[in-house]
């Protein structure tokens, strides 16, 4: 194990370091690099940290910490400075590198020593360790700039999803700053109320009656008009802005049910898409009940459609949300069914009434056969089950014609109608819908 001065030693597991301290010791390390050489700086944050301070506590977590310093300390040099900053970050300096692949060695060496289980408690915890990587003087040739550097370099770690380790990029930072940027503006939109919902249009196959539609969301931009939710979905789930955003959606759903209703327009199902953040925050049950009582509009003309993706991180409170949900009469789609990788057993315990199959199937199945089939199964297994199937994203005839054969009942696409304003949408269901 290589030797570390006392002062650096003593930060692991007792004393934590701020920031500003981490960075008063990098500007003091940064004297000491060689002249020609370059440094590295890297942010190790040991993920699951968290869950195991809330469950087990402080004490727990230093003795982690400690031992995960000690595997860091292990992948160091005589002259490396390593420091715990924070709760569950480790700041570690090289001073004396030859190339940038120097430090990306060490970061490889730290992850794989870190991603080893840790015994605590009783429990074997895996560690999933996230590394920013930074170098001085290419990335910056200050402290302060090296280790902002590289925590923009571990936040896109932490979005990438698979990777441990990045070196920092000009472009993550214009990145991030775009993302910070978009947050800003998404939270003003949330505050102002500026979102809309337009309804596409749901038929019947094979002979294209409006039966419903799905409230698809729509951001009113004061500079670039019309954004689809593919442009800010993400960040809304990110930071939790799509619970009031997904409340606004059903309010606003519910009501327009409420007033098409009392404009003597037919009774028409509509779908709105509920995230996973909705079910986690767990007053959903309590919402659509208030929701309903208060505009009175027949249950089962609310469709909530979920995905799969709700289900494996707290199945029993989702299923006793979902079961209190259907109790009170609406109905339940399972959206972008096939995509996911949940147990079908899973299946078995919603109390759904149809199926969804994602876009992509049906653009692929008049090409490949054995997407084709995979349709054929879905549509079977959902006539045992006594569920209907529903289609997304048709835009050919061919597709009706082999969706009809299958036994899809519903569909919606381009080519019945794009997403429309509520007005667009009651002059649409007085028309046909297939061409």
């Amino acid at each position: 194990m290589a030797l570390l001065p006392a002062s650096v030693m003593t930060t692991l597991p007792g004393e934590l370091l701020d920031m500003r301290s981490f960075s008063d010791r990098v500007t003091r390390a940064l004297e000491d690099v060689p002249v020609g050489r370059s440094a590295g700086l890297l942010l190790v944050e040991a993920n699951r940290m968290s869950q195991l301070f809330r469950v087990h506590g402080q004490a727990a977590l230093d003795r982690a910490m400690a031992e995960l310093g000690q595997r860091v300390l292990a992948c160091c040099g005589r002259r490396d400075l390593v420091c715990r900053v924070g709760q569950t970050k480790f700041g570690v300096f090289l001073p004396d590198l030859e190339h940038a692949g120097k430090a990306l060695f060490a970061a490889s060496s730290i992850a794989g020593r870190m991603a080893d289980p840790v015994q605590i408690e009783g429990l074997r915890l895996f560690i999933n360790p996230k590394i920013g990587v930074a170098i001085a003087p290419d990335d910056a040739d200050n402290a302060l700039d090296l280790i902002r550097n590289a925590a923009v370099a571990l936040e896109n770690v932490r979005r990438s999803g698979a990777a441990r380790y990045l070196h920092y990029t000009g472009a993550m930072r214009e990145s991030l700053k775009a993302r910070l940027s978009l947050e800003d503006e998404l939270r003003l939109a949330v505050q102002n109320g500026d979102f809309e919902l337009h309804y596409q249009p749901k038929v019947t196959l094979p002979g294209g009656e409006v039966v419903g539609a799905e409230a698809l969301l729509r951001w009113r931009h004061p500079e670039r008009d019309l954004i689809p939710p593919s442009t800010f979905i993400q960040t809304a789930e990110e930071t939790g802005l799509i619970v009031p955003i997904g409340e606004w959606a059903l309010r606003e759903a519910i009501r327009q049910i409420r007033a098409w209703l009392d404009a003597g327009l037919p009774p028409l199902q509509i779908a709105v898409n509920v995230s996973e953040r909705q079910f986690r925050w767990g007053h959903l049950p309590a919402l659509v009940d208030v929701l309903l009582q208060e505009s009175g509009i027949p249950p089962h003309l609310l469709l909530l459609e979920i995905t799969e993706t709700i289900l494996p991180e707290d199945l029993e409170g989702a299923l006793k949300q979902i079961r209190w949900i259907a109790d009170r009469g609406v109905a339940l789609a399972l959206d972008d069914f096939g995509t996911g990788y949940s147990s079908l057993s899973y299946l078995r315990e919603l109390p759904l009434d149809s199926l969804k199959v994602d876009r992509k199937f049906v653009t692929d199945m008049e090409t490949h056969q054995p997407t084709r089939h995979i349709v054929e199964a879905i549509v079977a297994m959902a006539r045992a089950m006594d569920l209907k199937v529903v289609a997304e994203g048709v835009e050919t005839t061919a597709q009706v014609d082999l969706l009809s054969r299958l036994g899809v009942e519903e569909a919606q696409g381009f080519l019945f109608s794009r997403p429309l304003s509520p007005a667009a949408f009651e002059a649409f269901i007085t028309r046909p819908a297939l061409p």
